[in-house]
C-alpha cells in the first residue's frame, strides 16, 4: 500500500506540511525531537517521495545527461569493448550517489544532441566521442554545465576528463625496444583524440632513438573500424605483419581479435610475433596469451567526470577544469623477450 505524507503526519501529529519540510531538508523551524519522531516513522513506513515531487519541491530536475557520439558507438559498442559498459556503470553509480538520476542516450547526428540535451531538463551534462563542435554547440545553446571525457582540444571553460595517453604509447614503445623489439608497428582505426596522442607518444620515444619521420609514417597503420573489413585487412597484411617483431593495438579489443586471427593461421604467439594492447580490460586477461598493455582506471575517469559535474551544477569555483589520470604498463605473455 504506498504510503502518504498525510498518514506520515496523522502518525506523527504533525501537520503534512511539517512532514513535507523534512522529506526535503527543510527543516530549520522543525526541533530536533519532531525531526527525529518523523525521520523515525518516515524510516519504519519505508517511505519514498516521487521524484516529481523532489523536482517541484526543490525547483530542479535532479537529471545529469550522459551522451555518447556516434563515432564511439562505432569504436566501442556496448556488445563489444567493456569500455563503454564499465564507464556507463560507473557512470550511473556515482550519479545516484551524487543525489542525481542518469539519463543515457547514443547520439547519432549533431543535431539530435543539441535536441536532446534541450529538452532533456537536465541540470548538467557528460559527453564521450563528441567533436569539439558538437560540445561547443551543446554548451552554447543549452547553458548547462558540461564535462567531456577523453578529449584533446582546447575550449576555454570547458571541464574534460581523460588520460595521460601520450604517456601510455610512449611507456608501451620503450618496453618494445627494451625487449629487443625495435621493428613493431602500431595500429588504430583513426589518428584523432586518445589514439593520435597514443602514436605522438610512440612517436616521441622514437625520435630519441633516432627515427626518421619517413620511418614513422611507415609504423603507422590505420585499420577499419568494422569487423569484417580488419579481418580482410589482416589477411591483405599478413606477409608484412610476420616482418615485424611486434604489433601494438590502440585497444585491448583489437589485440585480441587480432590474436585470434593469427592463431587461426597457425602463427604462434609470442614466439613469432608479439601482441600489445591498451586499456587493461577484461580482454588482456582472458585472451590466450594474457595481453602485455598499458592500464586505465575507467572508474576512476567516470567518477571524476561525476564529481567535477556537480561541483560546476552546484557554482564552486577555483575548479581544476582539465585532469588527465597516470596509466601503468601491465606486462604478461603476449610480449616475448628477443635474444
Amino acid at each position: 500500500m504506498t504510503v502518504r505524507i498525510k498518514d506520515i503526519a496523522r502518525e506523527a501529529n504533525v501537520s503534512p506540511t511539517t512532514v513535507s519540510n523534512v522529506i526535503h531538508g527543510n527543516t530549520k523551524k522543525v526541533s530536533p525531537a519532531t525531526l527525529e519522531r518523523i525521520e523515525a516513522i518516515l524510516h519504519k513506513r519505508q517511505y519514498i517521495p516521487s521524484m516529481g515531487a523532489r523536482m517541484l519541491a526543490g525547483n530542479s530536475s535532479h537529471l545529469i545527461g550522459v551522451l555518447i557520439g556516434s563515432k564511439r558507438r562505432q569504436e566501442r559498442g556496448i556488445d563489444r569493448d567493456p569500455f563503454t559498459s564499465i564507464l556507463l556503470e560507473t557512470l550511473e553509480t556515482e550519479i545516484f550517489r551524487q543525489g542525481y538520476y542518469m539519463l543515457f542516450h547514443i547520439s547519432d547526428r549533431p543535431e539530435e544532441n543539441w535536441a536532446l540535451a534541450a529538452t532533456w531538463n537536465i541540470e548538467g551534462l557528460i559527453t564521450i566521442g563528441l567533436s569539439p563542435e558538437e560540445n561547443e554547440g551543446i554548451r552554447e545553446k543549452c547553458g548547462i554545465p558540461l564535462v567531456t571525457v577523453d578529449v584533446y582540444y582546447d575550449i576555454p571553460g570547458m571541464a574534460n576528463i581523460g588520460l595521460k595517453d601520450e604517456e601510455g604509447g610512449y611507456l608501451m614503445a620503450q618496453f618494445l625496444f627494451d625487449q629487443g623489439h625495435t621493428d613493431f608497428l602500431f595500429l588504430a582505426d583513426n589518428d584523432t583524440g586518445v589514439d593520435h596522442m597514443r602514436w605522438e607518444g610512440i612517436v616521441t620515444f622514437l625520435k630519441e632513438q633516432g627515427s626518421s619521420e619517413g620511418a614513422l609514417r611507415e609504423r603507422h597503420l590505420l585499420i577499419p573500424s568494422d569487423i569484417d573489413g580488419r579481418q580482410a585487412y589482416y589477411q591483405k597484411k599478413l606477409p608484412l605483419f610476420l616482418e615485424k617483431q611486434a604489433l601494438f593495438f590502440a585497444s585491448d579489443y583489437y589485440a585480441a581479435e587480432a590474436v585470434q586471427y593469427l592463431r587461426q593461421n597457425n602463427i604462434r604467439i609470442p614466439e613469432q610475433i608479439s601482441i600489445a594492447g591498451f586499456d587493461d580490460n577484461v580482454y588482456a586477461s582472458m585472451c590466450s596469451p594474457p595481453l602485455t598493455t598499458i592500464r586505465q582506471n575507467v572508474p576512476q575517469k567516470a567518477a571524476a567526470a561525476v564529481r567535477k559535474l556537480a561541483a560546476l551544477i552546484r557554482g564552486e569555483t577555483g575548479i581544476q577544469l582539465e585532469e588527465r589520470f597516470p596509466v601503468e604498463l601491465i606486462i604478461r605473455d603476449s610480449v616475448a623477450l628477443r635474444r
